[in-house]
C-alpha cells in the first residue's frame, strides 16, 4: 500500500518548490543554433507561510522603493528588466539600478533555502543517446523534482510544486512530466514521492498572479545556469551582477550533501 502525506500538514512542515527555466525544450535546435544548446531549471524551496508573508512583503517593499507605490504590484521579469522599457525604464538611472541590485541581492541572501539548479547540454545529450532521446524538459524537471523530494524526506517535510503558466503546449508538457513522475517514480521509488508530495498535480500560475517565489526564480534562473555552465566548460566567470547572484547561491543557498557539504549532485546537477 502506498504511503500518503497526512491529511493535515501543519504550516511548519509545508513547503513549496517555485521554479523557472532558461532555454527551451527543443532538442534538435541545439544542432542548428548554439544559443539554444542548453536548458536549465532553477527552483527555490520556501515554507509556504513564510513565502506568503515575509518573502512577499520583502519583494513588494523592493518594488515600492524602486518603482513607486503605484507599482507595488508590478511583476518582475528578467527580460523586461534587462531591456529597461516601460515602467522598467527607470532602471536606466545608474544609481537606481544599483539600488535595485543591492536590495534584490539582500532578498536572495535572506532566503532560507534550499535552491536547486539542473542544466542539460542538449547537443551532448543527442550525441550520447543516439536512440534513447528522452524529452529534455521531462529529463531536467524529473531531476529537479527528485532533489526536492529527497530534501523533503531528509528534513521530514511535505510539499508541492509551482511553475509559471506560459502557453497550452508548454503547460501540458509540464503537467504530463509531473504526473508521470508522481505516478511512476524513477530510481526514486514512487512511494517515497507520493508520501512527500501533497498533490499529484503541478500548480501553474500566470505571471499576472504576482507570485513572489516565481519572480525570484525567474530572476535567478539565467545567472544560476550561466555560472554553472562556465564552471563545467572551465571558462572564466565574469564579475558582473548575475555572477554575484550565483555566488550567493553557491555560498549558502544550494542544497548540499548533509555530511560532506558537496553541492554537485545535490544543489546542482549537470546532464547528461
Amino acid at each position: 500500500m502506498t504511503d500518503l502525506p497526512p491529511s493535515f500538514v501543519p504550516p511548519s512542515k509545508r513547503y513549496r518548490l517555485f521554479f523557472d527555466e532558461t532555454g527551451n525544450a527543443d532538442l534538435h535546435a541545439a544542432r542548428k543554433d548554439p544559443n539554444q544548446r542548453y536548458l536549465s531549471l532553477t527552483g527555490l524551496v520556501l515554507r509556504q507561510d513564510h513565502h506568503d508573508s515575509v518573502v512577499t512583503k520583502r519583494l513588494t517593499d523592493l518594488k515600492t522603493s524602486i518603482f513607486g507605490a503605484e507599482n507595488s504590484s508590478l511583476v518582475l521579469h528578467r527580460r523586461e528588466i534587462m531591456t529597461r522599457k516601460g515602467v522598467f525604464s527607470s532602471l536606466n538611472d545608474e544609481n537606481l539600478r544599483a539600488d535595485f541590485g543591492v536590495r534584490f541581492s539582500e532578498i536572495v541572501r535572506a532566503l532560507p533555502g534550499p535552491v536547486f539548479t539542473v542544466s542539460i547540454d542538449k547537443l551532448a545529450h543527442l550525441e550520447k543517446y543516439k536512440i534513447w532521446q528522452f524529452n529534455p524538459y521531462h529529463y531536467v524537471l524529473t531531476c529537479l523534482l527528485e532533489r526536492f523530494v529527497l530534501w523533503l524526506r531528509r528534513t521530514g517535510n511535505f510539499g508541492d510544486v509551482m511553475g509559471e503558466a506560459r502557453n497550452p503546449t508548454h503547460d501540458a508538457q509540464l503537467r504530463r512530466s509531473f504526473r508521470f513522475f508522481y505516478v511512476n517514480g524513477t530510481t526514486l521509488q514512487k512511494n517515497v514521492i507520493q508520501e512527500r508530495l501533497v498533490s499529484r498535480e503541478l500548480r501553474l500560475e500566470l505571471k499576472l498572479a504576482n507570485i513572489a517565489g516565481l519572480q525570484i526564480a525567474d530572476l535567478l534562473a539565467h545567472p544560476a545556469h550561466r555560472t554553472f555552465k562556465f564552471r563545467k566548460l572551465g571558462e572564466a566567470i565574469p564579475g558582473d551582477y548575475g555572477a554575484r547572484l550565483a555566488a550567493i547561491l553557491e555560498e549558502s543557498k544550494y542544497d548540499r550533501h548533509p555530511t560532506s557539504g558537496r553541492i554537485e549532485g545535490y544543489g546542482r546537477k549537470w546532464l547528461p
